[in-house]
């Protein structure tokens, strides 16, 4: 499985620059890869329900209500290593501020994505991250902005292609009936009234 630097340096190297060994090493390559590499993986992960980094948790109620004027009764901890919301299994309204939940429900099942360790990224994830750092440090280390716009293309697609992988994993979800499935597929008693 390939580690941070493993990911960033293969970045480097479609760029044509120089690989690394440590976000520490000489030269312009590593300090960009150092700044942008977390924030870019981060970036990633946020924009699907990845289900290797997919994670649910009860969230903790704080023991201090939440201020009247937020027209919430309980307020939530978020966990530590949120990266996104992806799905409140809630009855009720809530709302994010901050590191914080509101509701007024008493139990909050949170589904999120968590920032996943390196040797738990499936090969199509580490693929898609390493063009999307390459389209990321084309611009800091080449200053071209025509290698970035390629390289920022690549990364669309191999984001794209990963995310249909991973969607794969999971069960398709039954159509429910519903008058406007019927009606649309020609089942069912419906009648449309004109005003003449």
């Amino acid at each position: 499985m390939a580690s941070s630097i493993d990911i960033a340096s293969n970045a480097l190297l479609l760029i044509g620059d120089n690989p690394i060994s440590s976000f520490e090493d000489p030269g312009a390559g590593a300090k960009v890869a150092a700044n942008i590499y977390p924030e870019t993986k981060r970036r990633l992960l946020s924009e699907h329900p990845w289900s290797f980094a997919l994670k649910q948790q009860r969230l903790n109620k704080l023991s201090q209500q939440p201020d009247v004027l937020t027209g919430y009764k309980y307020a939530f901890q978020l966990p530590t290593d949120l990266i996104r919301i992806w799905n409140i299994q809630s009855h009720s309204d809530y709302i994010l501020i901050g590191n914080l939940l509101y509701s007024n429900e008493t139990q909050i099942l949170a589904t999120y994505i968590f920032d996943v360790d390196e040797v738990n990224l499936p090969p199509h994830f580490v693929k898609a991250l390493e063009y999307s750092l390459a389209a990321d440090f084309a611009i800091a280390v080449t200053e071209d902005n025509t290698m970035a716009s390629r390289f920022d293309q690549k990364g669309l697609f191999f984001a794209s292609k990963a995310m249909g992988i991973d969607s794969q994993g999971r069960p398709q979800q039954a159509i429910v009936d519903s008058p406007l499935v019927d009606a649309h597929s020609g089942r069912g008693n419906v009648s449309v009234r004109g005003i003449f």
